[in-house]
């Protein structure tokens, strides 16, 4: 009984129609879908192009600011020679060697060194 209902709504002259409406609203809906993802995509795209140029240009202020707290606490020492962070050594040896010698004479770097090494002292 249920099953012969069934065959006659599919097999009825207005199934096909209305099949065919359904499938082009949902063809339609797919393709606004579609659309408001790329429009997304390319938004997030941008974002996140802005935000490594960012990183990029924040990474590049700090290593200037420690190759500068290096040629302070070189003068400072009577070395007489400007040290530069991360030459033939490399960032992480620089790094190493700023932990163990903090420079000396320029405030803003000695905070640095302190907040630094009591981030560390709480991580071992």
């Amino acid at each position: 009984m249920m099953l012969a209902r069934i065959r006659q709504a599919l097999t009825s002259r207005t199934a096909g129609p209305l099949a065919t409406t359904v499938a082009v609203v949902l063809a339609v809906l797919l393709a606004a879908s579609m659309t408001s993802a790329w429009r997304t995509e390319e938004v997030l795209n941008a974002r996140v192009a802005k935000l490594v140029g960012q990183l990029n240009d924040s990474g590049s202020y700090w290593r200037a600011r420690a190759v500068s707290c290096e040629a302070v606490a070189g003068g400072q020492r009577g070395s007489g020679a400007i040290r530069v962070a991360a030459g033939k050594e490399g960032d992480d040896a620089a790094a190493a060697r700023l932990a163990k010698e903090p420079p000396a004479g320029f405030d803003v770097c000695a905070r640095m060194e302190s907040a630094d090494a009591a981030v560390l002292s709480t991580l071992k």
